[in-house]
């Protein structure tokens, strides 16, 4: 793991646990993070199909996320933030 990676984790982990301090905060914060994705493809006009084409992510996978059923880990916030908006914050704070 790069420094830079490493900082980062620790940085979200931080932000998810002054959160997340019981189990159903966490499945609010899988729910912010899908509709934050659904925001965000709908902004772009897309289709969840087109999404997965434009970020080469799997169909399937971005659907569970946008629905809130997929276990999502530090990794893969920010893996899916990479491909999208650029800002893995965009998925985890509060609607705007």
């Amino acid at each position: 793991m790069s420094d830079r990676t490493s900082v980062f984790s620790k940085n979200l982990l931080t932000f998810i646990l002054m959160n997340n301090r019981e189990e159903k905060e966490y499945q609010y914060i899988l729910d912010r993070v899908g509709q934050r994705l659904v925001k965000y493809r709908k902004e772009k006009g897309w289709s969840v199909r087109e999404l997965a084409a434009d970020t080469g992510l799997d169909q399937a996978w971005l659907s569970k996320v946008e629905k809130g059923k997929k276990d999502l880990r530090l990794a893969s916030i920010y893996k899916l933030a990479e491909r999208t908006t650029g800002d893995v914050f965009y998925f985890l704070r509060e609607e705007e």
